[in-house]
């Protein structure tokens, strides 16, 4: 049996099914690397999310923090705080420190806090196991009883 190519519209004699491979091809070619490429848009995203809310999260917690600054209750406030303002999982990402420090004498009060995010396409470029650590610190500062009597 002989394959018998029939002259196309066009005048070519090509087979048939070549032009859906080139577009095939073309499509493969051009849609791999958009799909990557808007997935490490979202992943990016997702992690500028993260620390945006991150950074509120301890913002609030060290204000809330700084107003009972001298409370035996504090840090279960400012915990409190965090928890409420960072809940658990925002956007696949889990908040893995809270950091508190104070120094009476200067009357600061230091909360950092960091989370990690789970990210699925950046992962490709090197960026360790798939995981991103975001970071945000706040610093309160607070008139004490002694700077008070010094004004």
């Amino acid at each position: 049996m002989t394959l018998v190519y029939r002259p196309l519209p066009y005048g070519g004699y090509e087979g048939r099914r070549t032009g859906r491979r080139v577009a095939l091809v073309l499509m493969m070619v051009l849609l791999v690397p958009m799909v990557i490429g808007v997935g490490c848009t979202i992943d990016t995203l997702r992690g500028y999310a993260v620390r945006a809310r991150l950074a509120q999260a301890v913002d609030a917690a060290a204000l809330a923090g700084g107003r009972v600054m001298f409370d035996t209750q504090r840090d279960g406030h400012i915990r409190s705080f965090f928890d409420k303002a960072f809940p658990t999982g925002f956007l696949g990402a889990q908040a893995t420190t809270l950091t508190i420090a104070d120094d009476v004498e200067a009357g600061t009060l230091t909360v950092s806090g960091s989370a990690s995010l789970n990210v699925v396409f950046l992962k490709l470029f090197g960026e360790g196991e798939g995981n991103v650590k975001v970071e945000a610190r706040s610093i309160v500062r607070r008139a004490t009883l002694h700077a008070r009597k010094a004004l």
